[in-house]
């Protein structure tokens, strides 16, 4: 009896440490339009491409990394903070342009 507890405790304690996938997903709109078809990257704080996805018609996109902590979503010339946890992270971004720079807002 002893050594199921011991099993069950040494599971519950060490699944967590197991499932450090993460997704990140949302919309993006640009001019009040879904910002379809479009390139977007998660990047580490260094730069490092993580993954890459394409919007869909809509503007919506999602991507699944390994890693959890803080990123930058790349999008249309702009850069948004964004962060992956062991739970789904949802986004809405509105890409606009401000001084001929672009940026995402969070809505």
């Amino acid at each position: 009896m002893k050594t199921k507890k011991i099993f069950f405790l040494l599971i519950v304690l060490f699944i967590p440490l197991l499932t450090t996938a993460g997704d990140i997903f949302g919309t993006i709109t640009k001019n009040g339009k879904p910002f379809a078809k479009q390139q977007v990257k998660i990047t580490a704080i260094n730069g490092t491409v993580i993954k890459t996805d394409s919007t869909d018609a809509f503007g919506y996109f999602s991507v699944t990394i390994k890693q959890v902590g803080q990123f930058k979503l790349n999008a249309g010339g702009a850069v948004a903070d964004v962060s992956s946890n062991n739970s789904p992270t949802g986004y809405t971004f509105i890409l606009i342009q401000k001084n001929s720079k672009w940026e995402l807002i969070k809505k």
